[in-house]
């Protein structure tokens, strides 16, 4: 079978939506299918496309043949710069592989103009295709009908439409106003080879841990800012750590000196170590103003590590309260802040709750969604098949 993926992803580097499509190229490439990914960004960690150009991936972005993939597959550092290029040029190379199935990686529930656009022109919604939708979101001006109607056609297009979340999937036929059929629910791949219980850190001072891209307008940093630094919780012993990199960083240590906490955050970067992350850290800070499944609320459940949680997309899917969690019913700074006061209070009993969230994660948590997205694709293809078949006899009766 020949598998194109197609991700949508433009404005980062790398996403966690990301790893869903790596892990399904992965395990089909292992099956001895044929996978070319077309993507459309200058920017791609290098440590997550050389494991699989080393073993057949065909990769597709715009600008460049096979010579710089080539090249790419050797360097250190993998950064193309400088190249500008029409959106998802590398869309006209996927007609000339053929493929059998086509899946599409979509970041938000409603695919930009652009993208949508270029899908059409290139024809590439006129192979059998399956769609993902990784997170959703309520808020913003409504949709213009035309991409409504557009919208609508591209998920009703689709041979089985995916999602990693159940309330993802309401959000999205709420914002399309209908109801979508062939859906399924999948779940993320987790960045942990080992998923033992990783011992508190001791210590008097709680340690906080905000793990994810800074970008307040998803990840919603600056709300956990303003609400450690209201007078309630300002002055008691508690270290804040980002873990992650983005676009405002300089807005969120201008936020810390704002409410005056700047000695007590710290800026950790990128972390490769999940479990050394927990190791250091009690509590995981989640405000987010939009997710659907984070990865980050998974792998910290693994690690056996309660949280403090807006109530935002997939994640009271996965955590509850008192169970396993503290859950902001809003997304208004006193609402998260009334959350941390009430974890503030239980820290007692934080390490029975983050053993309860384990057991809860490795109960949800799908041991092979590489292979299950295959398995998927493979059904979708034989059903297929089955339908060419018939039409076939349909037009040559024995």
């Amino acid at each position: 079978m020949r598998i194109a993926i197609i991700s949508d992803l433009t404005k980062f580097s790398w996403a966690g939506c990301e790893e869903l499509w790596t892990v399904l190229a992965e395990s089909a490439l292992a099956a001895g299918h044929e996978v070319a990914v077309f993507i459309n960004r200058e920017n791609i960690p290098p440590e997550k496309m050389r494991p699989l150009l080393g073993v057949g991936l065909k990769l597709h972005f715009p600008g460049y043949g096979a010579r710089a993939v080539e090249r790419a597959r050797t360097r250190l550092s993998w950064k193309f710069a400088g190249i500008i290029a029409p959106l998802f040029q590398a869309f006209s190379a996927l007609n000339k592989f053929a493929p059998d199935i086509v899946f599409i990686s979509n970041g938000d529930a409603v695919p930009s103009p652009e993208f949508l656009g270029e899908l059409e022109r290139s024809r590439a919604l006129a192979w059998p295709y399956v769609l993902i939708c990784h997170n959703s979101h309520l808020f913003g001006r409504p949709m213009e009908m035309a991409m409504r109607d557009a919208a609508v056609r591209y998920y009703q297009g689709a041979r089985c439409v995916l999602f990693v979340a159940e309330r993802t999937r309401m959000e999205t036929e709420h914002l399309l106003a209908t109801a979508l059929a062939r859906v399924r629910i999948v779940r993320n791949p987790v960045n942990l080879t080992l998923t033992s219980e990783v011992a508190m850190p001791a210590g008097p001072t709680v340690r906080i841990a905000s793990v994810g891209r800074l970008a307040i307008q998803s990840k919603g940093q600056d709300i956990l800012l303003a609400a450690l630094g209201s007078p309630e919780l300002r002055s008691r012993d508690w270290q804040l750590s980002f873990y992650g990199t983005g676009p405002h960083v300089e807005r969120l240590q201008l936020l810390a000196q704002h409410y005056q906490i700047a000695g007590k955050v710290a800026f950790k970067g990128y972390a490769n170590d999940i479990r050394a992350v927990w190791a250091d850290n009690h509590l995981l800070a989640m405000p987010s103003r939009n997710e659907s499944a984070p990865l980050a609320l998974v792998e910290a459940m693994l690690c056996g590590r309660p949280s403090v949680v807006n109530d935002v997309g997939g994640i009271t899917e996965w955590v509850s309260e008192p169970e396993t969690a503290f859950v902001s019913p809003g997304l208004r700074v006193g609402s998260f802040r009334a959350a941390l006061e009430r974890a503030w209070l239980a820290r007692a009993e934080w390490p029975a709750m983050g053993l309860r969230a384990r057991e809860r994660a490795l109960q949800l948590l799908d041991p092979d969604p590489g292979g299950t997205l295959l398995s998927i694709l493979i059904d979708v293809d034989a059903e297929r098949r089955s339908g060419i078949q018939t039409e076939s006899r349909k037009a040559n009766p024995a």
